[in-house]
């Protein structure tokens, strides 16, 4: 009896051992692909931000990083996959203001409250296009034209309720001018409208447009910030006379529920990411200003975000009080 006890406990402490790796292994992250989601459509500004800090990521966790686009519902239903998926860091969201102004102006299954904040990582600008051979020479030459032509032209801009619309309603506002606002599901789509003439001019970010500025198939007129980005051949709205300064955040939140240390892994991940040479000379080219926070203060920033935003949508009859 006292052999088969021994022989028993000896079985269990080889069976724990052996299990003991194993579990290690299951524990450490990440040990497998992570999935960033997009509600972008390729091409987009979002889409274009997931490939590029992923590319960046990679060597840092040490595993491949697939970029999912998960369009409709201007964002509502890529927050909703990621909010449901399972909370141990492998699917996260690329966020934009698109998911904040959404919830505000329908009825969303889920909001960015249904998502644990990792880290901002950059500011990205909004800038005002057009193509090579337009008419237009500054933003003024587009307000002149839209005042002699009321209604009748067309700015392009990403679906309603992202930053983009708000800056043609705002410009609109501001320069006392009728457009007609076309929507786009991604600034991929936007820009090909633009060079295709369907629109008269496209209002989106320098990431998405550097090949075709290179290429000198599109020319930038303006950008909604408050100084002139570095290098930048062209002057700010507020220069022009039209005093808007709008820029997107860019970071990534994933399911509520993920553990501190997986949070943890990812933040410092994406600082090291912003100190890489390589990423920086990136950044420096599309014009995009780095903003790192992390978890806690990219919480606090998010609220108070949704807070202004929700200020804004209201006081120009968008949303009720």
């Amino acid at each position: 009896m006292q052999r088969m006890t021994k022989t028993v406990v000896a079985a269990v402490i080889g069976a724990a051992l052996a299990v003991t790796p194993l579990a290690s292994a299951q524990d450490k992250y990440p040990s497998k692909p992570i999935v960033m989601v997009t509600h972008s459509s390729p091409g987009a500004g979002g889409d274009i931000f997931l490939r590029q800090l992923g590319k960046h990521l990679e060597p840092i966790l040490g595993q491949p990083i697939v970029v999912e686009n998960v369009r409709g519902g201007a964002s509502a239903k890529a927050v909703s996959h990621v909010a449901t998926s399972k909370p141990d860091g492998y699917t996260l969201y690329g966020s934009t203001p698109t998911m904040l102004q959404t919830p505000l102006l329908t009825t969303t299954q889920h909001s960015y409250k249904d998502l644990k904040p990792v880290a901002n990582v950059f500011l990205d600008p909004m800038v005002l296009y057009v193509k090579a051979d337009s008419p237009y020479k500054s933003l003024k030459d587009a307000v002149e034209d839209a005042r002699r032509n009321p209604g009748k032209k067309k700015w392009g801009a990403a679906t309603p309720g992202s930053v983009e619309h708000m800056l043609v309603h705002n410009m609109a506002k501001t320069a006392n001018i009728k457009v007609t606002p076309v929507t786009f599901e991604g600034g991929g789509d936007l820009l090909v409208a633009v060079l295709g003439g369907a629109v008269d001019l496209g209002i989106g970010e320098p990431g998405e447009l550097v090949s075709q500025v290179e290429s000198k198939q599109v020319r930038i007129l303006a950008s909604f910030t408050d100084e002139p980005l570095p290098g930048a051949d062209y002057p700010t709205a507020k220069q022009q006379g039209f005093d808007i300064v709008v820029v997107k955040f860019r970071g990534l939140l994933g399911p509520k529920g993920m553990p501190d240390q997986v949070v943890r892994t990812l933040e410092d991940a994406v600082k090291k990411a912003l100190e890489s040479p390589e990423y920086k000379r990136y950044i420096e080219q599309v014009k995009l200003i780095p903003r790192f926070m992390p978890s806690d203060e990219y919480q606090k920033f998010l609220d108070d975000m949704n807070r202004q935003l929700t200020e804004y949508l209201q006081e120009i009859g968008v949303k009720k009080s």
